[in-house]
């Protein structure tokens, strides 16, 4: 019989917080087999879904704070995934273009999110993976209650297409 951990075996969040790790693990090692930064992953998918948004937009997207977008894009120009020019209409935003170089990694990397899912749920039936996700967004919705913060606000996220359905053979 397999050794379990009394901590994580006893406290839902403690489970959580472990799978969320492993999981994330995972993530990074796929992401610097792609040759990607683990820094990128938050901006070069909203990129993907639609180009052209404003420095401020992928701000209020991502959650992230505006210097963290900032070095994140220039670093993310150096590399050749993203391109950044002046808006036409106004001087004072910066439109973000994602190149072919940024869309082959964007794919790249979602075959490898599939394909970690996949491992993920290996085992799981539909119906464990429906009271999964029912008990987990109840744990979600408490924390940005207490928290006062919501992730992912579904209005910003909407507008871009994020969390449509993609297909990756394209």
């Amino acid at each position: 019989m397999a050794k379990t951990n009394k901590k994580a075996k006893d406290s839902p969040v403690s489970l959580s917080n472990d799978v969320a790790k492993l999981f994330d693990v995972q993530l990074r090692l796929e992401m610097l087999k792609n040759g990607m930064r683990t820094s990128y992953r938050h901006l070069l998918h909203p990129l993907s879904l639609k180009d052209g948004v404003t420095q401020l937009d992928l701000v209020r997207i991502t959650k992230l704070k505006a210097p963290t977008v900032s070095t994140t894009l220039r670093n993310m120009e150096a590399d050749g995934l993203v391109s950044r020019e002046t808006d036409k209409d106004d001087a004072r935003a910066t439109r973000v273009y994602i190149t072919e170089k940024g869309r082959e990694i964007d794919k790249k990397m979602r075959v490898s999110g599939v394909r970690l899912e996949k491992i993920f749920l290996n085992g799981i039936t539909p119906e464990e993976k429906e009271q999964v996700m029912t008990i987990l967004s109840k744990m979600k919705d408490n924390m940005e209650k207490a928290s006062g913060m919501i992730l992912n606000d579904t209005d910003d996220l909407d507008e871009i297409g994020y969390g449509e359905t993609v297909n990756i053979d394209e």
